[in-house]
């Protein structure tokens, strides 16, 4: 049984004061090899919105406990890689998710981002809805690393 993969990358900026997110950018490796933005529209391959909802999720809890944590978080950057079957049943899901710090924040508030803190949030990534209700056969990672 043939896989098909389905590659995407994010970028998104946090400035502060309020680190609400700001000039997100969703890519779409195509057929072509070429990266191509994406915008959700009603035209848009319904199972393409769905693993881009998936991708966006994982964003939302990241950045929603970066917020929590009070980090200062000032981009992020990730790749997202599903795998299905041939008849489109999602098998795996890997996010490779990085976050770079506001270099102009306090030495103290950069240090609320310690390996504690990166792991509490790379757990609660996981507590995603979307992630949640996909089927326990399937193969899951995701990973958050700090650029500093």
């Amino acid at each position: 049984m043939n896989e098909r993969t389905f590659q995407f990358r994010l970028r998104s900026r946090h400035p502060a004061p309020d680190r609400a997110t700001q000039d997100l950018v969703v890519e779409f490796l195509g057929d072509s090899g070429e990266w191509e933005p994406q915008q959700l529209s009603l035209t848009m391959p319904g199972f393409r919105i769905y693993l881009i909802s998936l991708l966006l999720c994982q964003h939302f809890y990241l950045v929603a406990n970066a917020r929590e944590k009070a980090i200062p978080l000032q981009q992020v950057e990730a790749d997202f890689l599903v795998t299905t079957s041939s008849d489109w049943i999602v098998a795996g899901v890997e996010g490779d998710f990085r976050i770079r710090l506001d270099a102009t924040a306090s030495e103290q508030e950069r240090g609320l981002a310690d390996d504690d803190a990166i792991a509490y949030m790379q757990e609660r990534m996981k507590l995603c809805p979307i992630s949640r209700n996909l089927p326990d056969g399937v193969r899951k990672r995701i990973d958050l690393t700090s650029l500093g």
